[in-house]
């Protein structure tokens, strides 16, 4: 039964430890493939070889104090980990990603978990093949219950510094039940000096970084770490260290040349139209036509995106806010909008239930006749491969997909606007606004320079046999990983090590 025991917490600190390891990693490298990939292999393949290690026969002396040593091992690490995890990174800073992640993982998760697989196999002893399966059944029903404790309480509760302590300390408690019998004192005394390390790392968190006197807000949610502060005259939204929002301190306004090239939509269907907003991302796009006199609903998922965003742009009550998922949302919801606005994913991080087929056969079903889907996305240049592939997805209900660029020059990364409709947009040229007239209005003058720039160099996206996106394929993910490597090296280099990003 102790050995079961044994095994249910080395499961639960074999997840727990990924799991941090992964939240710890995000905000330097961002969500992306390389992430999820880098941090898997590295902890299968640490308890992989722990356990090719740990697997020859010993005495059962020499055995229970092997034991000891892999726990202890694994243990020490985890406090490492949690003390030194972010100046091995600004040591790795300037390196490529992907290696970045690859040597963080493998240090902040491989190594903890090759200690636990080495413990775990060496605790096998010279039972039955049928216990073996049991021990590891319940090594896995370990991890499972792991799962929900620390994605859900511990890590946001308590913070990743304090989990990791807590996990440390766990592996220092079997680590003494496991050593008591055969080696008593030294057991007691290595389990002891773990214990101690332990609690002085829960007590004194390591800094999450330098972040300066203007950091508003640093939230640590289940899924993503969140931050808004004030720099040069801006209040940014982080998440994860990508940008969300940025607003001018002094005018409140939206300073992001997406959502300020989005204005077009008031011209386009001028008068007070209706927008559903998917994503609230500090609130300034969708605050921007209800102060215009739109009425605008907004759904966001994410409670801690809500609690963020109220240090930005949004105010409860100023906007409909549904807090639901959005393909959820749309299943139940009978309105139809004059403008559909997916705002989910223009940053290096795109959830792929929001760019199939399917989930535009559901927007189209909420957009009135006449009606307008824009998709704000981020791409490597205009030509990306992302955008035909989009524009192909969104042409299989609208017949109309028109791209309007942002960024400058063509190759840069960017946002992009597609503009999905049923029929041709009735908007010409002449309807843009005149620049002369906002000389005296430098704010609204570099609005209108979006708006324009976005519209005289619109096209539409080719070829037209580019593969449709499903839910059952899609190479979303892929691409958004390099899109995540190509803008962490900007991000990296405007805001610096120290610039309060992660």
């Amino acid at each position: 039964m102790l050995r079961s025991l044994s095994a249910l917490a080395l499961g639960a600190c074999v997840f727990g430890t990924a799991w941090v390891t992964q939240r710890l990693i995000a905000p330097y490298a961002g969500l992306s493939l390389t992430l999820f990939v880098g941090v898997l292999a590295a902890t299968l393949a640490g308890f992989a070889i722990g356990c090719a290690l740990g697997a020859a026969p010993s005495e059962p002396a020499r055995a229970a104090w092997l034991v000891v040593r892999g726990l202890l091992l694994a243990a020490a690490a985890t406090l490492i980990v949690a003390r030194f995890s972010r100046p091995l990174l600004v040591a790795l800073w300037g390196a490529d990603l992907r290696v970045t992640v690859a040597v963080a993982a493998a240090l902040f998760a491989g190594l903890p978990s090759l200690g636990l697989g080495f413990a775990f196999a060496v605790g096998q002893g010279s039972g039955s093949a049928a216990d073996a399966l049991r021990r590891g059944a319940w090594l896995l029903v370990g991890a499972a219950l792991a799962a929900p404790l620390v994605g859900w309480v511990l890590a946001p509760r308590l913070g990743l510094g304090v989990t990791l302590a807590l996990l440390a300390a766990v592996e220092a408690v079997v680590a003494a039940f496991s050593g008591a019998r055969r080696a008593p004192a030294l057991t007691a005394a290595a389990v002891l000096a773990t214990l101690g390390a332990s609690a002085l790392t829960a007590a004194r968190p390591a800094a999450a970084s330098r972040i300066g006197p203007r950091m508003l807000e640093l939230r640590r949610g289940p899924e993503l770490e969140y931050r808004v502060f004030d720099r040069d005259g801006a209040r940014y939204l982080l998440a994860d260290g990508t940008i969300h929002a940025v607003m001018d301190t002094l005018s409140g306004d939206c300073v992001q040349r997406g959502p300020s090239a989005l204005g077009l939509l008031r011209l386009v269907r001028p008068g007070r139209d209706s927008m559903l907003v998917i994503g609230l991302r500090g609130g300034t796009l969708p605050l921007a036509f209800a102060r215009a006199g739109w009425h605008v609903r907004v759904v966001e998922p994410d409670s801690d995106a809500v609690s963020a965003s109220r240090r930005v742009s949004y105010r409860p009550g100023e906007l409909r806010l549904e807090g639901s998922d959005p393909r959820r949302f749309l299943r139940r919801d009978r309105d139809r909008y004059g403008a559909v606005v997916v705002d989910a994913f223009a940053d290096s991080y795109m959830p792929y239930p929001l760019a199939t087929r399917e989930f535009v056969a559901q927007v189209a079903d909420h957009v009135v006749p006449g009606g307008v889907a824009v998709v704000i996305v981020e791409t490597q240049g205009w030509n990306d491969p992302l955008v035909p592939a989009l524009a192909a997805t969104l042409r299989t209900r609208f017949a109309q997909v028109l791209a309007l660029p942002t960024s400058e020059p063509p190759n840069a990364i960017g946002t992009l606007l597609l503009l999905a409709s049923r029929e041709p947009l009735q908007f010409t040229d002449d309807d843009l606004p005149n620049p002369t007239t906002f000389f005296q209005n430098p704010e609204a003058l570099w609005v209108v320079q979006q708006q324009t720039h976005a519209w005289l160099n619109r096209f539409e996206p080719g070829p037209r046999g580019a593969r449709v996106l499903t839910d059952d394929r899609s190479a979303i993910e892929a691409w958004s990983d390099r899109l995540n490597r190509a803008g962490r090296a900007e991000l990296h280099r405007f805001f610096g090590p120290d610039g309060g990003s992660w």
